[in-house]
């Protein structure tokens, strides 16, 4: 290309430059997104991403080679805003919303990236650089493909979320009904040797499993089966873990897999199946959560704090 360029040529450099410096700022934002996220398939998806947003670096590195250019990137403000903006959420959201807001803030920066590369991609096609343009279609279609999985998981993070507050409220609401039904002058050691009582307080309460045969047991006593997300892998990986259970209104979405590849994956990604034994109404349940086994240690400190 030469030296000096026109309108268009230009304006397009400076759009490269943009984009450049955002995949820079957003490689090394994702680890931080990625250690913060406390739901397994959120976690992953960042970090997946981040193996994505590599690749988009050099691709736009073989764009400017193209233009007989050096790869060179100038300030992001709006990216470095949008990071800025989710280091505070980050801080200041208490744990229970901490992913639907993680998700939030990460579509932001996908949807600010898909403008980023179409814009881009006209300019490209406009000035005839079919190379450039096809490979700036590419970035831009992997862009769309994890906004919508953002928004898969989104849905499934806040479905949860939803459940555990009802769980808690009906929680409440019998421990509510036993203290007014409970006679005078009992004593809160006689309550406690009730074991129906204590069935009752122990149904809402989660437990770590890590073991490979409780986990199997647990969950094959409820119909379930191991599984993963579908179109969530990426090169030869099966993708997000599940547990699929029948009547399950997302099965469409999840793929079975054996439970020897289930079972590597997670000791592989260091995790930890949260299981609930019964419901608040004693009934069998079949909540559970991935988490890591970092976050699955700390959640049982409390527990273990309490009983003393």
């Amino acid at each position: 290309m030469a030296k000096k360029m026109d309108g268009i040529q230009q304006l397009m450099v400076d759009e490269l430059q943009d984009l450049y410096d955002a995949e820079k700022q957003l490689v090394r934002a994702l680890p931080k997104m990625a250690k913060s996220a406390t739901n397994e398939q959120l976690e992953e998806a960042f970090r997946q991403h981040l193996e994505v947003t590599r690749g988009q670096v050099q691709r736009l590195e073989q764009i400017f080679e193209s233009m007989g250019l050096r790869a060179k990137s100038k300030p992001c403000r709006a990216m470095k805003g949008l990071v800025e903006e989710t280091q505070e959420m980050i801080e200041e959201q208490e744990e229970s919303v901490l992913d639907a807001g993680l998700i939030g803030c990460g579509r932001k920066v996908e949807h600010y990236e898909m403008a980023g590369y179409e814009s881009a991609r006209v300019l490209a096609q406009q000035l005839g650089m079919r190379e450039a343009a096809q490979l700036l279609q590419e970035t831009l279609r992997e862009e769309m493909q994890t906004d919508r999985m953002l928004g898969q998981i989104s849905k499934q993070v806040l479905k949860e979320h939803g459940a555990a507050m009802k769980e808690n409220a009906r929680g409440r609401q019998q421990e509510e009904s036993a203290g007014r039904s409970e006679p005078r002058g009992r004593s809160k050691s006689a309550a406690s040797r009730n074991p129906r009582g204590s069935q009752r307080n122990a149904g809402g309460s989660a437990r770590p499993l890590t073991d490979h045969e409780e986990i199997r047991q647990w969950a094959e006593e409820r119909g379930g089966t191991p599984s993963c997300v579908r179109g969530t892998g990426n090169r030869g990986d099966i993708g997000m873990l599940r547990l699929d259970f029948p009547g399950f209104t997302g099965a469409d979405s999840l793929q079975p897999i054996s439970w020897e590849d289930w079972f590597e994956k997670f000791d592989e990604r260091g995790l930890a199946l949260l299981v609930q034994e019964k419901t608040g109404r004693g009934q069998k349940s079949n909540f559970n959560k991935l988490v890591s086994r970092e976050t699955a240690a700390q959640s049982r400190r409390p527990h273990a704090r309490a009983a003393h």
